[in-house]
């Protein structure tokens, strides 16, 4: 196996990967690198042209799920299809997300709380529950047997807090705290855990509008250090490194990726 197809033989599952932003675009990163792919969301259509995007590029076996992964049922459904084409899942992406609107966490409704929390939340905790075992038996692959990546966000640390979108931040702060404790509980089985936290990026989740990136970052009085909109292309690159032979020794951290965003708000 060349340095350019580190990940030829493994397969990445990427939950959240029917539209363009951090899902489709590690799909393509992985792809590139030799990974066969699993690609799950709710939106089916999103899903058929995710495939088509990387298919026309990259000479590679791609599955496509629909599953809501808020449903235990759903993804124990998934699991079971995705073993009935693949012998391994290397790479678990825990990407699929949701926002639930602008709300404070006091006012927000249950119904925003229990989809908001289902998705980004129970949703990983479900699709980590359902694939680890597997993972943990994977003794071809050394001296790693599997990865998991949890795309965060700042929104969940402490700097970057927003009660605006109360809910969605508990959210991702609970996620981060999965990763340190999947981290302790999945090591001693030779695998990692790791997570993504970006910033303000040009995604699904903010319309693809850099207008309204904008409208958020001067609500909050914040000049970014580094004075861009980031490319969920960069979320990609991350993921990429954390997937190669030089993460390896990495396990329980919490990227963060977002332009000095977190260091401008502490400074207020």
């Amino acid at each position: 196996m060349s340095e350019q197809k580190f990940l030829e033989g493994k397969v990445a599952l990427i939950t959240g990967a029917g539209s363009d932003g951090f899902g489709r675009r590690m799909a393509k990163a992985f792809a590139s690198k030799g990974s066969d792919l699993v690609l799950n969301d709710i939106n089916e259509e999103g899903l058929k042209e995710s495939k088509k995007i990387i298919q026309q590029q990259y000479n590679v076996k791609i599955k496509t799920i629909k599953a809501d992964i808020s449903d235990s049922g759903q993804v124990k459904n998934m699991a079971k299809e995705v073993f009935d084409t693949f012998d391994n899942i290397f790479l678990l992406i825990n990407n699929a997300g949701i926002d639930g609107g602008l709300y404070s966490s006091l006012k927000a409704k249950e119904k925003v709380y229990d989809s908001v929390m289902g998705v980004n939340l129970k949703g990983a905790w479900n699709v980590t529950k359902s694939f680890f075992r597997n993972m943990k038996r994977q003794r071809q692959f050394k001296p790693v047997r599997g990865k998991i990546i949890n795309i965060a966000s700042c929104a969940g640390t402490q700097n970057g807090l927003n009660p605006l979108i109360g809910i969605y931040s508990a959210s991702k702060a609970g996620l981060i705290a999965f990763t340190k404790l999947w981290a302790l509980e999945l090591g001693s089985s030779d695998i990692t855990v790791n997570a993504i936290s970006p910033g303000v990026f040009l995604t699904p989740i903010y319309n693809n509008d850099p207008k309204l990136i904008r409208q958020f970052l001067d609500s909050r009085n914040v000049k970014l250090p580094i004075d861009k909109i980031g490319d969920p292309d960069w979320v990609a690159d991350i993921a990429l490194f954390l997937a190669s032979p030089q993460a390896n020794y990495i396990t329980g951290q919490n990227i963060i990726l977002d332009g000095g965003m977190t260091i401008s708000i502490n400074k207020f």
